[in-house]
């Protein structure tokens, strides 16, 4: 999966790192565990980015297990590194990444919104995209009303 939203990309890779969700990014992390509930999952994996981690941390905490953090999940990451990590998990695991990611996994040919994700199939060596699930649209903040103000 790629995290949530985290708002606009710095400019300086030090500053983007630290990036965090904005807050249609928070409400969509708070709307997984609901949106992925159809998954039986065992294991959560995330880049070591604060945006990616803070993505699944409401997912896992729902289903009672810890973010594994992973350097191969990194915007940075090689297409090696990445694709073994993915053939090394199991079929219930989830992973949140970057768009990099997922460029340099699949050649630039799928893309994927924020906070949605892809399902893949091993094939041997081989990582196949085989179905898009999109992210969960995030609830809007309800406007103060103007007697609530006064």
């Amino acid at each position: 999966m790629r995290h949530a939203r985290a708002g606009t990309r710095l400019l300086a890779p030090d500053l983007d790192d630290a990036r965090k969700l904005d807050g249609a990014g928070r409400r969509q992390a708070a709307r997984l565990p609901g949106h992925l509930a159809d998954f039986s999952l065992e294991r959560v994996v995330s880049s070591p980015l604060v945006r990616c981690v803070d993505t699944v941390a409401p997912l896992a905490r729902a289903l009672g297990l810890e973010v594994e953090i992973r350097e191969e999940l990194e915007p940075s990451a090689t297409k090696r590194d990445a694709l073994r990590l993915l053939r090394e998990l199991s079929p219930s695991s989830l992973a949140c990444t970057h768009r990099e990611v997922f460029e340099t996994l699949f050649d630039g040919e799928i893309e994927c919104e924020r906070s949605a994700l892809w399902i893949v199939e091993r094939q041997g060596a081989r990582v196949t995209p085989v179905a898009y699930l999109p992210a969960p649209a995030p609830r809007r903040r309800r406007a103060r009303s103007a007697l609530a103000s006064r």
